[in-house]
């Protein structure tokens, strides 16, 4: 049984405040997740109060307060509802990061393999806030009536639980519940306001947005499957037989099939390797269903460790297909690893999936794999894809990499703006950004790969705001002015998806579990990342490796002499409607196609 995610106790605080003496209890949680600690020392806590406490020098008016996002315009078409004043909310503090622009530089060294990674102690000296800065937030947070705060370990993200009052007592605004189209969530009324003394401090505050910001599962569940699908290896489903004429090209995969059908079983487990999972909500079955589907295939168990950097809802089980998928596939595709490390989001907002993402970072968990994202990046605010570049340049700086998928709605996927669109974050230039593909064996074999077509589900485009990254330089003339994804994909078609364990509670709470058959982007990106950890295992050092692998696509692509000319699986047609694949060469439907790990691996340490 997981522990409940946070227990109250209380600090009593003695504070001399206009010759007076007070007695002040503070009610703190204290966090049992990995990233984020809730604790904080009484000299800590009563060096200031920062709605009561006036910094030294600062002449500003201690109730003087800055606008730091507009209201949300509510449309004739939207359902809008004010919020009740004890209605649950969440919000993420985000605070400046310092020196941005040299960092920013710094992870471009990094990733060119220009410069070494920096370390924890490089990153704080000069570009991550101070603690003293991040327990400003919180003594504010907390006068304000917020009263489950979390700071993440390297002080730029405060996590407070609250109420519609509360954040009309911090921020100056009113709360919508509202929908509008397909989107639904919370949008802020009056524009958010925080108090001037913390101007120098807060970079934005997230989660009253929710209704445009929200992630969505990459995960599909097949509604058919082709061929004849039964059960093989101790009672685990698969498809026919492995030898002899297979009953199907386009087929549903065992777990054993993939790495082969990849190249990757020609590179030793990746023994040494952590992997980190981001997924949502209450995890304490996901352990029980990664067991079962494990054992049913002989595959030794790999210790999974579940953590709640900012909290969870016990009972909220939406998310745990989506959590069993990507343990399996990264599982699957990895051969082995020290641990999966899966840090769950309190929701699939994507501040709360920024929160759980830094939380890995700060773990300096070299490989992260991401299967939610915002299906429209161009809906998105200029202030979360700020906050989301700067934690993800100081992880491109420190070495470590986010596969990030582009999301499942096919190339028209009903934005606001009505255009061809990719998802968010995997439109950022600071991730590997992953689509899908519809995956093809061989006439005779279920684990020998022939050839991959475009997934039309796959989204994939350019991104909305984001300009070209110097490493797709090379590629200008199809990827155009702007950040195109996906890079790669990897099998994400239902049809020719992985079977999985799934479980949940029936009527009179009893928990059952079945077989079913999953893809989307959601399997892609777990496949590519449990792939990465093999070639990490393979002495490729922990870098963002972008540039090199463009370099060695363009080295396929023009087979430039001593390039590897089959590093990469390009795909030989598709369309997802908006883009179609032109096959033999980098496009924006499918980026580089999928990857041949043993092939890759030697590529990789040849670019060296």
């Amino acid at each position: 049984m997981t522990p409940a995610p946070w227990l109250a106790f209380t600090l009593h605080i003695i504070q001399s405040r206009e010759g007076k003496t007070m007695m002040r209890t503070i009610v703190l949680s204290r966090g049992l997740a990995m990233g984020f600690s809730v604790l904080a020392s009484a000299t800590a806590m009563t060096t200031a109060f920062a709605t009561q406490t006036q910094p030294a020098g600062d002449t500003t008016p201690i109730n003087s307060s800055v606008p730091l996002a507009k209201s949300v315009a509510i449309q004739a078409s939207d359902q809008a509802t004010l919020m009740s004043a004890n209605a649950p909310v969440r919000v993420n503090v985000v605070l400046k990061m310092h020196n941005q622009s040299e960092l920013k530089q710094i992870a471009e060294q990094v990733r060119t393999r220009a410069r070494s990674p920096l370390t924890d102690n490089d990153l704080a000296a000069r570009y991550l806030p101070s603690h003293v800065d991040a327990m400003r937030v919180y003594n504010f947070l907390h006068a304000n009536g917020f009263n489950q705060i979390y700071l993440s370990k390297d002080n730029m993200i405060v996590t407070a639980w609250g109420t519609a009052a509360n954040v009309q007592s911090a921020f100056k605004t009113q709360l919508y519940s509202l929908r509008r189209d397909k989107q639904a969530g919370v949008a802020n009324a009056d524009p958010v306001s925080i108090p001037a003394a913390l101007s120098d401090v807060i970079g934005a505050v997230h989660g009253l947005r929710s209704f445009q910001e929200r992630g969505v599962s990459g995960a599909k569940v097949a509604a058919t499957t082709q061929g004849n699908v039964t059960w093989k290896g101790k009672g685990a489903p698969g498809t026919q037989s492995t030898t002899g004429v297979v009953a199907c090209r386009e087929c549903v995969h065992a777990p054993t099939d993939f790495p082969a059908l990849y190249g990757a079983s020609q590179l030793a487990p990746a023994n040494a390797q952590v992997v980190a999972v981001i997924g949502v909500g209450d995890q304490r079955n996901t352990n029980y269903l990664y067991q079962t589907w494990a054992s049913n295939y002989g595959y030794g168990f790999i210790p999974l460790d579940v953590s709640y950097p900012t909290g969870y809802t016990p009972g909220d089980y939406e998310a745990q297909t989506e959590a069993v998928l990507d343990v399996d596939a990264v599982a699957t595709m990895s051969g082995g690893l020290q641990k999966i490390a899966f840090y769950s989001a309190p929701s699939t907002n994507l501040d709360d999936e920024l929160a759980a993402v830094t939380a890995a970072i700060n773990d300096n968990r070299s490989t992260i794999s991401l299967s939610y994202a915002a299906t429209c990046d161009s809906d998105i605010g200029q202030d979360l894809r700020n906050s989301w570049d700067q934690e993800l340049w100081a992880a491109v700086a420190k070495g470590i990499t986010v596969f990030a998928i582009t999301q499942d709605r096919g190339g028209y996927p009903g934005c606001s703006n009505n255009q061809s669109a990719t998802g968010f974050p995997g439109s950022s230039p600071y991730v590997v950004s992953v689509g899908a593909s519809t995956l093809y064996n061989t006439a005779d074999s279920y684990s020998t790969y022939d050839h991959e077509t475009l997934w039309p589900w796959s989204e994939s485009g350019p991104a909305a705001t984001e300009p070209r990254p110097y490493y797709q330089d090379g590629v200008a003339n199809i990827a155009g002015s702007r950040r195109s994804t996906p890079d790669f994909v990897m099998d994400g078609d239902p049809n020719s998806g992985l079977w999985i364990v799934t479980g949940g509670y029936n009527s009179s709470g009893t928990y059952q579990t079945t077989w079913a058959v999953y893809g989307g982007t959601s399997l892609a990106a777990p496949l590519l990342a449990g792939t990465y950890a093999r070639l990490l295992q393979s002495g490729i050092p922990p870098y963002f490796w972008q540039q090199t692998f463009y370099d060695i696509g363009a080295g396929q692509v023009n087979h430039t002499s001593g390039d590897c000319l089959t590093c990469y699986n390009l795909l030989t047609g598709g369309s997802n409607g908006a883009y179609s694949v032109t096959p033999g060469q980098f496009n924006r439907a499918s980026g580089w196609g999928s990857w041949n790990a043993g092939a890759l691996a030697t590529g990789m340490q040849f670019q060296r």
